[in-house]
């Protein structure tokens, strides 16, 4: 018994001397750790932030310039699908790949802005705006985005008869239950030319489109120099309009579309 009693104190020494070893270590190597710990390199701690600013920022614009179209309704000429104020994001690569189509929603180049009037003649005043004083190229610089319904493709006849809109002397006008109220008047007709396109508000009756913009510059010899849109002028088709009213932007397909002639 009493040799057992001897080796069980022997063995408690042991573990009691290795329980020592093991936290004298781990003291030591906190200790370690502690005077390892290098300070903060602030120049590359900077360094490494302004890259990710940059990046953002980068990946904004090619998104904000190449993918996509943020803009907002100012007037009520697209009521009811659009409302004064309402913002709307437009997809610039749409037409990548593909034409344009009867009854897409576009944002586009008003063909009649100060920005276009300005590059066929410089010396233009017939507009002026009195609080900007004369017709300069600071003036004319900026150009102005409209958002219209595409209702006249290239190469076709459009024809406006009592509010109704005929498509290369259909007997049958198009079907457009996306407008607010019953259109009234008779416009054209008109040829569309190539890579152009004619295009109407669905609010019809307070919208300025392709059925009012007349040539200023010399109507008598080109009377629809500026009356249609040009492709190279579609800036984006409307996607989507943002919240409170948010939803994908309809783009109308006709059950009456008329047949292209070869």
């Amino acid at each position: 018994m009493r040799l057992k009693k001897e080796t069980m104190s022997e063995e408690t020494t042991i573990k009691e001397t290795d329980s020592k070893d093991i936290a004298s270590k781990d003291s030591g190597s906190k200790d370690k750790s502690k005077k390892e710990k290098k300070p903060i390199n602030w120049k590359k701690e900077i360094i490494s932030w302004a890259a990710i600013v940059v990046i953002a920022f980068v990946l904004a614009l090619v998104i904000t310039e190449v993918i996509i179209m943020k803009a907002e309704i100012v007037s009520g000429s697209m009521m009811p699908a659009m409302k004064k104020g309402d913002h709307v994001i437009g997809n610039r690569l749409a037409y990548l790949f593909s034409d344009p189509e009867r009854g897409d929603v576009i944002f586009f180049e008003y063909p009649l802005s100060y920005k276009e009037l300005y590059a066929i003649d410089p010396e233009l005043t017939y507009k002026k705006d009195k609080a900007l004083g004369d017709t300069t190229e600071q003036y004319h610089k900026n150009g102005e985005v409209y958002v219209k319904r595409i209702i006249g493709l290239p190469g076709e006849k459009v024809e406006i008869i009592e509010g109704k809109v005929y498509i290369n002397d259909a007997e049958t006008p198009l079907d457009e239950p996306y407008l607010r109220a019953k259109p009234t008047g008779s416009f054209g007709p008109y040829i569309v030319p190539e890579d152009s396109y004619f295009c109407l508000g669905d609010n019809r009756n307070a919208s300025a489109d392709s059925r009012a913009w007349d040539n200023p510059i010399d109507p008598e010899a080109n009377p629809d120099r500026f009356r249609f849109v040009h492709k190279d002028k579609i800036y984006a088709k409307a996607a989507l309009k943002t919240p409170p009213d948010m939803h994908w932007v309809e783009h109308y397909r006709y059950e009456n579309e008329p047949v292209k002639e070869d």
